[in-house]
């Protein structure tokens, strides 16, 4: 919920303890997207204030926050619940009066559209739209891939590049049709050719196992990854991260019923991390472990 207040800030408590990235910088090197930090809120009043380089996304992952926040002169006072979002201008000033939190963490997520750009994961023709700042807005779509993001990262990466790219791009481009101020390009309604699906779905089909990129993908049939990304969408009707997924899952099952190689096996066959890793995407999938799907193919082969 939030208050406009027309008075200043008040009289401030002393600043807030060195703030530390929750993420282990041996994790966060793992990463291969926006960068992204993951905060604990102390519960203590506190003030702050910052100037960003870059817009910032913020969100409260966790817990609860009452705080006073300026910008530009104009103070807002904010009691928000896990799940709101902020979202920071570069080089304007914000400065936060903390009242008190409970349990609260945020994850911050930094819109270096440029370098994306620069790495040629969407047009540079996006970095130029300006975002509306807000101190307080709710976006359950957005909320939802920045905690996948922050997933990943705790997890130690285990969905590899192509994720991580996916998940950035997929940022930045929601926010530009959500939060631009000028209307998005017009999105292209083109598919891959004949030619060009069969190429990727063989790469696919045959490297399975390794770290692929949108880099990988879009070099293989002469595209830009822009472009590559928005024709994939249009032809298989998912994002070539999904998709890769769902491949993965479905060769997994096909090694389940037709081989004797142990789970673990199967996992790093079929290019998961982990069997965990295995377990979470082949339930979210099929709705069963891989577990529960080997014993259904023993008691139908002893029938």
């Amino acid at each position: 919920m939030t208050r406009a207040a027309r008075d200043d800030l008040p009289a401030q408590p002393p600043g807030p303890p060195r703030r530390l990235n929750l993420f282990a910088p041996e994790l966060l090197a793992r990463w291969h997207g926006l960068p992204v930090q993951c905060l604990a809120t102390p519960e203590t009043a506190w003030r702050h204030q910052f100037t960003p380089t870059k817009a910032v996304v913020a969100l409260l992952d966790t817990g609860t926050l009452g705080s006073r926040v300026q910008i530009r002169g104009r103070s807002t006072d904010l009691d928000i619940q896990a799940g709101s979002l902020a979202l920071f201008h570069p080089n304007i000033e914000v400065k936060v009066h903390q009242l008190g939190s409970a349990n609260a963490t945020r994850i911050l997520v930094d819109l270096d559209l440029s370098s994306l750009a620069f790495r040629g994961l969407f047009d540079d023709d996006l970095v130029t739209v300006a975002l509306r700042p807000t101190p307080d807005f709710h976006d359950p779509a957005l909320a939802s891939v920045i905690r996948e993001m922050a997933r990943e990262i705790r997890e130690g990466c285990p969905n590899g590049t192509l994720f991580a790219e996916s998940l950035s791009v997929g940022v930045a481009l929601h926010l530009g049709r959500r939060r631009g101020m000028r209307p998005p390009p017009t999105h292209e309604r083109g598919k891959l050719s004949a030619w060009q699906w069969a190429r990727v779905t063989d790469l696919l089909a045959s490297d399975l196992s390794n770290d692929l990129s949108l880099a990988a993908l879009a070099d293989s049939v002469g595209l830009s990854k822009p472009q590559f990304v928005r024709l994939f969408r249009n032809t298989a009707g998912t994002s070539p991260h999904r998709y890769v997924v769902q491949k993965r899952v479905e060769r997994a099952m096909h090694l389940i019923q037709s081989s004797t190689l142990p789970l673990i096996d199967i996992a790093f066959e079929v290019g998961f991390a982990s069997q965990s890793h295995l377990n979470r995407m082949f339930h979210r999938v099929y709705g069963i472990t891989p577990g529960s799907a080997r014993r259904q193919r023993g008691r139908a082969t002893r029938r």
